[in-house]
């Protein structure tokens, strides 16, 4: 018998193959990018519940407030610090405070006390007061080793101990839009006083009358003409105002609604 050569692929069969490849590839790749994206998701849910589990130990130390370095007459001062002074007393590791959806770095610095660096400009930490001020001049400088919004104030109005998110993905400074851009848009992951994280796809808070979770709104005073999907400012708000630096900063760079 004689010996035969396998027979080559055609031109056409060789392109038939690459295009059923190319179909597979086109079909495949949404999926494992929702599934990535999914799992990112689950793992910043675990992250906020792991910072929930050590701040319930604080409370359970400090009369159930919120870990914090701000004297009572600086409630409103720039907020994220008092999540340093958590993972210095609870052994915290940097990552957790990273949304892993993010371009944020876990922060490798640490200041005087063991106090993980959060933030800096430059490689100079931010602190309660340096810089002076944080603003439009500045915020594009900033560099993120936290990547969650903190509401560090006890509630003093409304059912004080209903259930409500104290610590969220943080607000989009770089647009300045006050909502989360972590998730292109689609939601946010949020941590509630009762330590479970959750994905939520809106800043207001229909169970607490929270029209915007980044904004202090005072009941006929600051905030209060706020309307977001329907939900308004009544006497009943009970205010989720997260925000990384001071009040007064955060209002500034992240104009309401």
């Amino acid at each position: 018998m004689r010996n035969r050569r396998p027979r080559a692929f055609t031109l056409i069969e060789l392109l038939v193959v690459v295009a059923i490849i190319a179909l597979l590839i086109a079909i495949l790749l949404p999926s494992l990018s929702r599934a990535r994206e999914q799992s990112r998701r689950t793992a910043t849910l675990g992250h906020l519940h792991a910072i929930g589990i050590a701040m319930a130990t604080y409370s359970s130390e400090w009369d159930n407030r919120h870990s914090t370095d701000l004297a009572d007459g600086n409630e409103d001062g720039r907020a994220f610090s008092g999540l340093a002074l958590l993972a210095k007393l609870h052994s915290l590791p940097p990552k957790l405070f990273i949304n892993t959806n993010t371009t944020d770095t876990p922060a490798t610095a640490f200041n005087a006390d063991g106090w993980p660096i959060l933030a800096d400009i430059g490689g100079v930490p931010i602190t309660l007061t340096t810089p002076a001020t944080i603003d439009s001049s500045n915020i594009a400088s900033v560099k993120w080793h936290c990547s969650f919004s903190y509401d560090h104030e006890r509630k003093r109005t409304g059912n004080i101990d209903q259930m409500r998110v104290y610590l969220g993905d943080r607000a989009d400074y770089a647009q300045g839009r006050s909502f989360s851009a972590n998730w292109a848009g689609a939601g946010m992951c949020v941590l509630y006083t009762d330590q479970h994280a959750e994905f939520i796809k809106t800043k207001s808070l229909p169970e607490q009358q929270d029209p915007n979770l980044y904004h202090h709104n005072e009941y006929d005073g600051e905030g209060a003409t706020e309307v977001v999907n329907n939900v308004s400012v009544s006497p009943s708000t009970i205010d989720s105002h997260l925000r990384f630096f001071s009040e007064e900063e955060d209002d500034a760079l992240l104009p309401s609604p």
